[in-house]
C-alpha cells in the first residue's frame, strides 16, 4: 500500500521490525508447562500420546529435577476430579514414554499417591489412576495391548 505522509512509512517500518523480533510463539510444550504451572489441566491435544511420544525427555527439566512430574503428582491432591484424572494420565503418560520413567515416577512417590485415588468414587478419577498405576507396574506397557 502506498502512504502519502512518510513518517508513517518509518514507524510501520520500526513497528514491524520490533515485532519480528520480540514476536515468540508458543511451543506445545511452552503451553503444557504453563497449563501445569496453573493448576488448571483441561482435556485437549496437550493429553495424547502423540504429545508425551514427541515431548517425554523435556520432563527431565532444564536442572533435570523432574519438576513438571513433581507437578503433575501435587496436581493429583486437587479440589478438582478433572485434574486429577488428567494428573493421573499425564503421570501414566510420562512413564510410558520416558525411559525409566517408572523408576522416576515411584521416586518421586507418584505410585503411592496415584494408588490411593483408585478407590475414589468418580469412576472416570478411579480408571485413570487405575491405568496410571498399571503402567507404573508393567514393565513393557506395549505388550499388554
Amino acid at each position: 500500500r502506498q502512504w502519502t505522509d512518510i513518517d508513517i512509512v518509518d514507524d510501520l517500518s520500526v513497528l514491524h521490525k520490533l515485532l519480528h523480533e520480540n514476536f515468540k510463539e508458543m511451543s506445545t510444550w511452552d503451553v503444557y508447562l504453563a497449563e501445569v504451572q496453573s493448576g488448571s489441566l483441561e482435556w485437549g491435544f496437550l493429553h495424547t500420546e502423540k504429545f508425551f511420544k514427541e515431548n517425554a525427555r523435556k520432563f527431565e527439566g532444564t536442572n533435570g529435577d523432574f519438576s513438571v512430574v513433581k507437578m503433575l503428582v501435587a496436581l493429583t491432591a486437587s479440589n478438582d476430579e478433572e485434574v486429577q484424572s488428567i494428573a493421573c494420565y499425564d503421570i501414566g503418560e510420562f512413564v510410558r514414554h520416558y525411559p525409566n520413567g517408572r523408576v522416576i515416577a515411584r521416586s518421586l512417590g507418584a505410585k503411592d499417591i496415584v494408588m490411593r485415588l483408585v478407590d475414589h468414587s468418580n469412576e472416570e478419577l478411579q480408571r485413570h489412576a487405575l491405568t496410571a498405576v498399571s503402567k507404573m507396574m508393567v514393565s513393557n506397557w506395549a505388550a499388554v495391548h
